[in-house]
Parts: C-alpha cells; structure tokens; sequence
C-alpha cells in the first residue's frame, strides 16, 4: 500500500491547510452570532437589565394624572330651590407621590434586582464557555474524521491493487487460494471501512453545523502552545472568573435581598403625597373647587395572620439554600479545574504517543511488504500490519481532537480565552 497516501491524514493533525481556511477562534465567532442559546442567555440578560431599571424606579416620584368630563341635565325637584339645569360635570387631579421610608423594602428590592442582572450575566458567560467547549470539539472532531475517511479511502485503494496482483499471482500458480481469499476479504472489510468513515464524517459535520451555523469548509490546525499553568495557580484563576461560581455567589446576595423585603412587610411605610385638584359638581350647578394639598401617607400592617412570620421563614430558608449551592458550586470548579488539567496533560502525553505509534506503523508495513514480496513473509502478516496502521492513524487523530477539547476546557475554566465575551 502506498506510505504517502496513507498517513495523508496524520500530515493534517500538523500542517495547515492550503487556501482559504477557518480557525477555531473564527469558529467560536460565528457560534456566537448564531447559537440560539447564546441568544437566549443574552435575551435573559437585557430581561435582568430590565428588573433592575424597574427596582430604581421604584424609589423614584411617581406622578399621575386623572379625569372625567361628562355632559347631561340634572333636576333636584326644586330640593335647595334647585330648579333643572344643564350641567357638565367634571374634575381634573393631579397626584405625586414620593416614598420615604418602606422598611427597606425598596432597596432589598434593587439589591435583589441588581444581584439577578450579575447572576444572568455569569449564566450568558458560563453558556459562552460551554458553547466554546463544544465548538472546539465538534471542531476537532470534523478534522479527524475527514482525514480518517480520506486514509480509509487510500487503504481501501491500496487493498483493491493488491486483490488485482493477488488475483493474477493466484492464476498464475504463484499464491495460495488462502491468499487471494484473504486479500479479497480484507478489501471488503476496507470497503466497509469507507462506508462507516463517511458516515462519521456526516455526522460531525452536522454537529458542526448545529453549534456554527455554516458547513465547515477546510478547518485548519487548532494551535496548541503547549503551555500549562501550574494546578494550583489554574485553581486560583478559576475561583476569581468562573461564571458558575459567581452566578452562585449572585444567588446568595439576591436570597439576602429577598430576606430584607421579607422582613419589611412588617415595618411601616411612609411616602409624601402633594395633589391638586379641580371639580365642576353635577348636583349643584355652579359649584367649583380647585385645591392643592401636600401630606404624609403611611400604611402599617399590625396582623396578617401570619403570612408576614412565613414569608421571613421562607426567605431565611431559600437563604440557606443559596449558600449551601454556592459551596457546591466552588466544589464542582474546582473539580472541574483538576479533571481539565489533568485530562490536559494526560491526552497531550497521548497524542505524543499515538503519533510515535502511526510511524512505527508505518515503518512495519513498508518493511513487511518488501519481506512479502521477496516471499519472506506470509501475505496474512502485511494485512494486519495494514489493518494495525489504519487504526493507529484512527487513535492518533482521536488523540489530537481530545488535547483541542481538552486545552479549551481548560482555558475556559482559567480565564484564558484568546476570544472576545459575547
């Protein structure tokens, strides 16, 4: 089997492609403008925006303005010597309120608003990580399987030359039946091989697909620095950027928000209205008014049967419960941090490993076939070398899929992202 066509795919896990190419970090780009649930998390996040705005405003004058007009006969039946008339009623008010004391009310409520708006946008960030994460594999993966579907087609050429010479050695007394059946076999099983490399290939483009919005067309090399931070200082860049953890540290302040307003419904509220007013009156034809009035309101809720005790117990559990999840949110980080580390430097040390096994493959088949030919060796041995080589290839190109997806991993998890946040 030709050498050169064969490890054609282990040429692509290291040498860029020729023309117009896309890069991951090109990738993640278009991922980002189209992934729905990145629209999603940023659409959560304008919501959360919202809230906030909606909380200020709470603590801000209020003003409204009221009216009616109306037009019709009024007849008292002489009562105050009244006699029927033509009256138009109608009265004009105009109310401001400003509150001043709500028991802390409103600004447990733009605290809570002003943690949630933090908590959606670690979410928007923590969704971004995740989707750079599956780009990069999905990335990985398109690479992989196109090279392995073209070495499958190379192999499958090459065991379709060899079934032709072993055809003709077999007519001419020269091989075994054994041989050429063997021979026939392994390029059915090459066949197959083709067919089952195409249909991967198929699937990781669509998976591709799904995550970017676009086909791939000619990715190239993911770069790999191969640089490591040491797991300790990988596990104190993590505890001061990860979106999980401050998503849950967002979760708590809003649970202490929502245990202030909680308490505020049993404290007074007191608020400064200012009104002016003017009345045309329907009974009494001629009658007017025009007033101005400014004054305190307060509202004290002294007995809700309860409700006010139950909602502070309610608001100190889901408190406890805030915190309890943060805890568990710090200890899934760092678990995360460790697994991607050592997955890191594990799959780098593999790929190393596999590459190193792809040559000695090929170095064994092309001194097997020249052993085959000078009748050294029985042909049972070059098919399996070529069968051992065509799965080296398969380990290798999985190998360096594993070391993308792993190194983004871990620089999602660090704060290590070339990209820009969406």
């Amino acid at each position: 089997m030709r050498r050169a066509a064969l490890i054609a795919a282990a040429a692509l896990l290291a040498s860029p492609s020729i023309g117009q190419a896309t890069t991951l970090e090109e990738a993640i780009a278009a991922a980002r403008a189209y992934n729905p649930q990145i629209r999603a998390a940023k659409a959560r996040a304008d919501a959360a925006d919202a809230r906030l705005d909606a909380a200020k405003g709470a603590r801000l004058p209020s003003v409204g303005l009221a009216g009616e007009y109306m037009s019709g006969r009024n007849d008292l039946g002489g009562f105050f010597n009244f006699a029927a008339a033509n009256v138009d009623p109608r009265s004009v008010r105009l109310e401001l309120s400003q509150p001043l004391y709500a028991g802390g009310a409103l600004s447990a409520g733009v605290d809570q608003a002003r943690a949630g708006q933090a908590g959606a946008q670690a979410r928007l960030v923590q969704t971004d990580d995740e989707l750079q994460v599956a780009v990069a594999r999905a990335y990985a993966g398109v690479r992989a399987a196109q090279a392995f579907f073209e070495a499958s087609q190379s192999q499958a050429k090459a065991l379709e030359e060899w079934a032709r010479q072993a055809t003709l050695r077999f007519n001419a007394g020269e091989i075994p039946r054994s041989d050429l059946d063997l021979t026939l076999a392994r390029k059915a099983e090459a066949r197959a091989g083709v067919a089952k490399a195409q249909a991967a290939l198929a699937v990781a483009r669509a998976q591709y697909a799904a995550l970017v919005g676009a086909e791939p067309v000619t990715l190239e090399p993911a770069a790999d620095d191969n640089s490591l931070p040491s797991l300790d200082e990988a596990l104190t860049r993590a505890e001061t950027v990860s979106p999980t953890l401050k998503a849950a540290e967002a979760g708590v302040r809003a649970a202490r928000a929502a245990a202030s307003a909680a308490a505020a419904q049993g404290l007074p509220s007191v608020s400064l209205a200012a009104r002016a007013e003017q009345v045309r009156d329907q009974f009494f034809p001629g009658y007017r008014s025009d007033a101005v009035t400014v004054g305190l309101q307060g509202r004290w809720t002294l007995f809700a049967g309860g409700r006010v005790q139950a909602a502070k117990s309610e608001a100190s559990a889901g408190l406890r419960a805030a915190e309890a999840e943060r805890d568990a949110a710090r200890a899934a980080v760092k678990t995360a941090v460790i697994s991607a580390w050592s997955d890191l430097q594990a799959n780098r040390l593999a790929a190393t490993a596999a590459r190193e096994q792809v040559q000695a493959a090929n170095s064994a088949v092309d001194s097997l076939r020249q052993e085959v030919r000078v009748g050294q060796r029985p042909l049972l041995d070059l098919l399996d070398a070529q069968r051992d080589q065509l799965a080296a290839v398969a380990h290798a190109l999985a190998a360096e899929g594993e070391v993308t997806a792993s190194a983004r991993q871990l620089a999602v998890l660090t704060g290590a992202k070339p990209a820009s946040r969406p």
